[in-house]
């Protein structure tokens, strides 16, 4: 019988040099470092998973100051919520970015319920928003929150006013905002003849209505060309605002002391401009305009600056930025773009003209104009962001490591 050869005795593993002494560690880095190399990291999954090496980062990614900063300048687009244009009560299709994927968001969409199946389609629901990864439908008589992520849903009574007058409902976050993360706040304002209106807010912690009362003097009531229309409302920062057909004043709401204003729109933007009001990166609300320019078509960035203790008619408009459209949309001769359909933390919708067909929808974030999501709808598109309360539970203050 032949013998076997013998194995080649594995020796010790080659053992990696010294370190130098002189090269920083990471005990040798302050936090503020630290933190300017985690808020730089790509995505919520590989925070989560940096967090996880030491005490150390785990107590500076945990931190609410921190979380609100990564958050900002990393909002997850997971897609969009789309109506039909024939009939906006037939529950709204879901057409997922796939190209922002990460783990955290690819898993996210796996779990969850964004085809929305437990939604009563018989029920007559309309989607009236979707902010904070929640959905907000209405009927003649409820509101209903939905959660498409926990699967979970809450029924809201609406407020019993008139019903020949037009109602915009809002969804906002919950007071406080990062400090009671699962907490959320409808606002329903009725619109009554030309120079009539009145809010509601609805707050989750205490379940019940804070009513206000009718305003004759600021209100300027939200008509679209057609005398039967109205156009939807806006919002950023608490406030919801409005466009009117006839005037360059942006009707203002004000969900934390239930108060209307108006403020007036930027310098060369007319009541007809392709334009949307939303949330910038950090929160604060901007204004992003398309419009003509010697050389092609640009994107402007206007931001409001409010002041401390100042009027709304007081605010002013200040132009941040001018973004050349053809980063966005290439040299590829496209359709004209319809008009600016939302701004959401930062993410731009715009929406191009289409006489044969749904019209073609493009997404794209502000800070580097790179586009997140492509897609065709006829009707109303709403932006579906990652949530942060469903980001990570490892990275909540709360948790223990």
């Amino acid at each position: 019988m032949r013998r076997g050869r013998k194995r080649k005795r594995a020796g010790k593993p080659t053992c990696l040099p010294a370190a130098d002494a002189s090269s920083p560690s990471i005990e040798s880095l302050n936090d503020d470092v630290l933190e300017e190399i985690l808020v730089r990291l790509p995505s919520i999954a590989s925070l989560a998973r940096a967090a996880c090496a030491c005490a150390r980062l785990r107590a500076i990614a945990s931190s609410w100051a921190f979380l609100r900063r990564f958050r900002a300048l990393h909002p997850s687009l997971l897609g969009h919520f789309a109506t039909d244009a024939d009939d906006e009560s037939v529950i709204p299709t879901f057409h997922p970015a796939r190209a922002q994927f990460d783990g955290c968001s690819d898993a996210a969409v796996r779990g969850g319920d964004f085809f929305l199946t437990r939604v009563d389609a018989n029920a007559g629901w309309r989607v009236q928003d979707c902010r904070h990864g929640r959905l907000l439908f209405a009927n003649e008589s409820d509101l209903l929150v939905y959660d498409p992520l926990s699967r979970r849903g809450v029924s809201i009574r609406r407020p019993s006013w008139y019903p020949s007058s037009h109602f915009t409902h809002c969804l906002l976050a919950g007071y406080g905002g990062d400090g009671s993360p699962g907490s959320f706040r409808v606002v329903s304002v009725e619109h009554n003849g030309e120079r009539a209106a009145r809010g509601a807010v609805y707050s989750s912690c205490t379940g019940a209505w804070r009513r206000g009362r009718w305003d004759y003097d600021r209100v300027i009531n939200p008509k679209r060309p057609s005398e039967y229309s109205y156009f939807p409302g806006m919002q950023a920062a608490g406030r919801i605002y409005w466009k009117h057909r006839d005037t360059t004043k942006l009707q203002v709401f004000d969900a934390g002391p239930m108060r209307f204003s108006y403020v007036h729109l930027p310098e060369g933007v007319h009541p007809r401009s392709k334009y949307a009001v939303g949330e910038a990166e950090d929160g604060g609300c901007c204004l992003v305009v398309h419009a003509e320019a010697p050389h092609g078509t640009v994107f402007k960035v206007w931001r409001l600056r409010t002041g401390k203790g100042s009027w709304p008619w007081a605010w002013t408009w200040e132009l941040e930025r001018r973004l050349p459209a053809c980063e966005v949309i290439g040299k590829v001769q496209y359709p004209p773009i319809r008009h600016v359909c939302a701004v959401v933390a930062g993410v731009v919708l715009i929406c191009f003209q289409n006489h044969a067909g749904p019209h073609r929808h493009i997404a794209f974030r502000l800070s580097n104009m790179q586009v997140e999501a492509t897609f065709r709808s006829s009707g109303w598109a709403y932006p579906f962001l990652m949530p942060w309360r469903h980001s990570s539970p490892l990275l909540l203050p709360s948790a223990k490591f």
